[in-house]
């Protein structure tokens, strides 16, 4: 089924990595598969039995991989604890793409933990990459989710659940924090190399490659997390393990929307000082790629003082290139680009204060007249809009820019709670279904449009479900 190529990361320091077989279950059973994505790597959906999809049949090796990582600011030895990559498989395109089981079980990187995933987990890992593609979000993607039959032990007993997931890497931030640390200089040059020549090939034979593939992870990086932005997503754990060096937004552990507009609001439970709220996501993307930078010093030059000082400078890029990035996007959401940096500020700062909610004031402002709510008709909104007006907006670029339909926490929660009482996925299929056009507006799927009772925001958390 898959079209696995020798795996060419296994061909690096044999510390990037443990082999590890493929998990045997009995009785496994299939939950989710994305026949779409199926087609889009070029594998026939009729062949995907649970078997195959698990790897049963494969003549690869599948392995873990070794990383470390900032996690809250502390650095921590990490890697696979609860994933195997099966292996390489190529695209008709003949680019190729991991094909990586989370929750499979135990590996030398589990560190005392099960290795194992909840079934719930992983569904929601699979509806929110989803809905991430489909609003046009650079992120993993995820092939198929599978009951395990076994029974994971958290706060409770859980039925089990492996994801299929699909990424142009598996590699880290804190994958180079490791070969940094634990490799020798001319390991990590390899693995560098390695990196370069498959996702930024282009800059394979420049003599300034190094310095030239930072500058590239870092526009990825801003692209992607402006992209957040613009949606009300906070990811909840920026830690540097997970960051990817392509720029996919992967890991939906204690993610979520933000539903009323509030720059700090994070519903992470581990997040008790808010390190990853949904403003400080900027601040925390340039600390991580200070950290990436930190790594790739001996290879910038062998003149330290020099190749400290062209990491000062790349890094000093990083405001305007995000600010110029941010506000970019924002006129857009607005329909004009001569709307200013300031008035944009101000306008925040004006939903904060009223504690608007974030996708359904944009909605308003684009389709007036779309809630009957008494804030969008009072005398203080109507100003902006009519403000926002002035500017001869474009209708056709806000609607480009201005998703109708977000996830919805409480939607999301009501369908994993069906799932867990009564094996259900009807609400879980109507959420994908529904979420699968986020730009298309839907008269009758009211309840996708408007936000949750104020006290749900106030007690919504949200967990990493190791």
């Amino acid at each position: 089924m898959y079209s696995f190529r020798s795996a060419t990361y296994t061909s690096l320091s044999p510390k990037l990595f443990e082999f590890v077989s493929p998990p045997n279950l009995s009785n496994p059973s299939l939950l989710l598969f994305n026949s779409s994505l199926a087609k889009s790597l070029g594998i026939d959906p009729h062949s995907c039995t649970v078997d195959s999809l698990l790897g049963s049949h494969s003549c690869e090796k599948s392995f873990a991989q070794a990383y470390a990582g900032h996690q809250f600011g502390h650095f921590t030895m990490l890697g696979d604890g609860r994933a195997i990559i099966l292996g390489e498989h190529s695209l008709p395109s003949g680019e190729c793409v991991d094909i990586q089981l989370k929750g499979s079980g135990r590996t030398k990187f589990s560190r005392g933990g099960d290795g194992l995933a909840t079934a719930s987990s992983m569904l929601r890992e699979y509806v929110y990459s989803v809905v991430m593609r489909a609003l046009g979000i650079p992120t993993s993607q995820s092939l198929a989710v599978i009951l395990t039959n076994q029974t994971v032990l958290r706060e409770q007993p859980y039925s089990g659940g492996i994801l299929v997931r699909v990424m142009n890497s598996h590699i880290r931030f804190g994958t180079f924090e490791f070969v940094s640390n634990y490799c020798s200089l001319d390991e990590f040059r390899a693995f560098t190399d390695y990196v370069i020549d498959r996702h930024y090939s282009f800059l394979s034979s420049s003599s300034e490659k190094y310095l030239l593939f930072f500058q590239e992870v870092m526009k990825k990086c801003i692209s992607t997390v402006v992209e957040w932005l613009r949606v009300g997503f906070v990811h909840g754990v920026m830690n540097t393990d997970n960051m990817s060096i392509v720029g996919l937004t992967f890991d939906y552990g204690p993610c979520s929307f933000m539903n009323r507009y509030h720059s700090h609001k994070t519903f992470s439970q581990i997040d008790q000082l808010k390190r990853y709220s949904f403003s400080r996501q900027r601040d925390m993307l340039k600390w991580n790629l200070s950290v990436l930078g930190e790594t790739l010093l001996p290879l910038f030059g062998s003149d330290d003082r020099i190749a400290q000082q062209l990491l000062v400078q790349e890094l000093s890029s990083f405001d305007e290139l995000f600010s110029t990035a941010f506000f970019t996007m924002m006129k857009n959401k607005l329909g004009s680009k001569d709307i200013s940096p300031v008035l944009i500020e101000e306008f925040l700062l004006f939903l904060e204060t009223y504690q608007l909610d974030y996708t359904s004031t944009f909605i308003e402002l684009m389709d007036p007249g779309t809630f009957d709510d008494p804030i969008f008709s009072s005398q203080e909104f109507v100003k902006w809009r009519n403000c926002f007006s002035s500017f001869h907006q474009d209708s056709s670029l806000m609607r480009k820019y201005n998703p109708y339909k977000i996830l919805r926490n409480h939607l999301l929660e009501e369908a994993l709670f069906e799932f867990e009482e009564s094996g259900s996925l009807k609400k879980i299929n109507e959420l994908l279904a529904v979420l699968s056009s986020p730009y298309q507006k839907d008269d009758f799927l009211n309840k996708y449009y408007f936000h949750p009772p104020e006290d749900f925001d106030e007690l919504y958390q949200t967990h990493c479900n190791t």
